[in-house]
């Protein structure tokens, strides 16, 4: 029995180092197994996070362009209102109802000029929109500028009434 179970320890040794060397060598396998995963994960989760990111970016432009589009439609209306009505007044009147006739000629400088062509919110991506916005951004200074420059001459105009 001696002999017999000298050879089953002799074989639990081997076997214990085989088990040893195969939980180790699973280990290293494990490793690389959960550092890939967690990688993809990484990968993913960051794939989304931009995409959630540039999503948001989008939206954000589109609703800045559709604001300013908003901001561009009253300063025309405002503009628009002016030319149709004070201004459209005062334009009527003639050299002979001034006493400064140059006031007219201001007046009609600032009713002939050219206005700006709107474009719209007409994009495809983020940078199209920020694009547009800025154009149009322009463009309500422009109307806004040109509406006080207008109410001057207009202004200019009544004082010179006779």
């Amino acid at each position: 029995m001696s002999a017999g179970q000298q050879a089953v320890p002799a074989n639990n040794a081997n076997n214990a180092s085989n088990e040893g060397a195969q939980k180790k060598h699973m280990s290293k396998a494990a490793v690389a197994i959960i550092a890939v995963v967690v990688v993809a994960i990484i990968v993913v989760a960051g794939v989304f996070g931009f995409r959630a990111y540039s999503d948001a970016q989008y939206n954000n432009a589109v609703a800045a362009c559709a604001a300013a589009s908003e901001n561009v439609r009253n300063a025309t209306n405002d503009y628009n209102n002016l030319v149709n009505g004070d201004a459209s007044e005062a334009a009527a009147l003639t050299k002979k109802d001034v006493k400064d006739a140059s006031t007219l000629d201001a007046l009609n400088k600032e009713l002939s000029v050219e206005l700006p062509v709107y474009e719209g919110c007409v994009a495809d991506d983020t940078a199209g929109f920020k694009s547009a916005t800025d154009k149009l951004n322009e463009q309500t200074d422009w109307y806004k500028a040109h509406t006080t420059s207008l109410q001057k001459a207009v202004d200019a105009v009544n004082a010179s009434k006779k």
